[in-house]
């Protein structure tokens, strides 16, 4: 869920190669699949329950735009977290933006329904996503973009190897580094705040 009660800030992460993931681990009753044709509902959902969207109809029309022009790429690259009856609660995607000389791996849209956050499936998804860049032919680093308000995923995002960019950005994206670790300073833990710092490039 974003924390809209701070300022919102952007910030870049960046986790080098190489990439090395282990085996996610997930609670008892939770599975991952990856994208099949219809998930573009589940997908619009869980996004718009943790406010990325103000309508899942909104949500939805961003998938159809971005990504089901894409539905082999979808089939490979698109993750869900599943409950014990089968309905998808997490999500993450393992993306690129830009093209060409341009175009840069990137984790994408990682999000978990808030009435299973807490459970590392947030953590999970992003494992198994992480895993699939290779498979992909992208060797390279994977970027991400998050904010302030996010700072339990930028909190998850550190502890899986990513860095805090000073300046360097991709996407178009806003960086803006030395306002977001003013911002952090009031939410994230000294060690981890410390951590961020000191690993920012």
């Amino acid at each position: 869920m974003l924390d809209k009660t701070i300022p919102y800030k952007s910030i870049i992460m960046r986790l080098d190669p190489p990439i090395r993931t282990k085996a996610p681990e997930l609670p008892a009753g939770y599975s991952l699949r990856l994208y099949q044709p219809g998930d573009e509902g589940h997908w619009a959902r869980i996004e718009t329950s943790v406010l990325e969207f103000p309508s899942e109809e909104r949500a939805a029309a961003y998938y159809a735009e971005r990504f089901l022009p894409y539905p082999d790429e979808l089939a490979r690259r698109c993750v869900f977290a599943v409950d014990a009856r089968g309905v998808p609660v997490a999500t993450a995607t393992a993306w690129w933006v830009g093209e060409d000389a341009e175009r840069r791996a990137c984790l994408h849209w990682v999000a978990v329904c808030p009435a299973h956050q807490g459970r590392g499936l947030g953590k999970a998804v992003a494992i198994k996503a992480l895993s699939l860049f290779s498979g992909c032919g992208e060797t390279g680093p994977v970027y991400l973009h998050t904010q302030t308000w996010s700072h339990t995923a930028v909190r998850m995002y550190a502890s899986l190897g990513f860095r805090m960019l000073k300046t360097e950005t991709f996407g178009g994206h806003r960086n803006d580094y030395a306002q977001a670790v003013g911002v952090l300073e009031g939410v994230l833990d000294p060690d981890t705040l410390s951590l961020i710092k000191k690993n920012a490039v």
